[in-house]
């Protein structure tokens, strides 16, 4: 089975189990088909696409083809735009506005990239920067389950 990844020789941390699951799931999209296919119970399919691992893969899979991948949606884009100039130089006539609103849409689609790349690796660095840990033992307080428990506990002993 050729596994839909960019680099065959990436490592995977997923089982081969959860792999088929993810893979059947890319291709068919419809948990009752992978269930079908697989012959597991839709609850099972639907537990293994929601392991962290999973759907990772499956995120990662998912922006890697198609029109999905910012390289080929910016190739594709570029050429959008060069076809673009290419009728208006030929023609002699024709809008510029066309292109504009083009080259517009093109740079409000690197803008979202770059920002959605910033908040990423703003997510990844930001960690608790103080975190106070409060524990309160009411031992000699009349009536409380862990005073009640200590005192349990010590008479046993005795």
């Amino acid at each position: 089975m050729s596994l839909p990844t960019t680099t065959p020789a990436e490592v995977l941390d997923i089982s081969p189990e959860n792999l088929e699951v993810a893979n059947t799931y890319l291709q068919h999209q419809n948990i009752g088909e992978v269930a079908n296919i697989l012959d597991i119970t839709p609850d099972t399919v639907s537990k293994v696409l929601q392991r962290r691992e999973v759907r990772s893969y499956i995120d990662n899979v998912f922006l890697d083809i198609g029109f999905n991948n910012q390289f080929r949606m910016r190739s594709a884009m570029d050429a959008l735009i060069q076809q673009k100039f290419q009728e208006l130089e030929e023609a002699g006539i024709g809008s510029s506005k066309d292109i504009a609103e083009l080259l517009a849409l093109s740079h409000k689609m690197t803008i979202d990239v770059l920002d959605r790349q910033i908040k990423l690796e703003e997510a990844r660095n930001k960690s608790v920067k103080n975190q106070v840990n409060v524990q309160v033992n009411e031992y000699g307080v009349a009536g409380s389950k862990y005073g009640s428990l200590i005192e349990r506990l010590m008479k046993q002993d005795i």
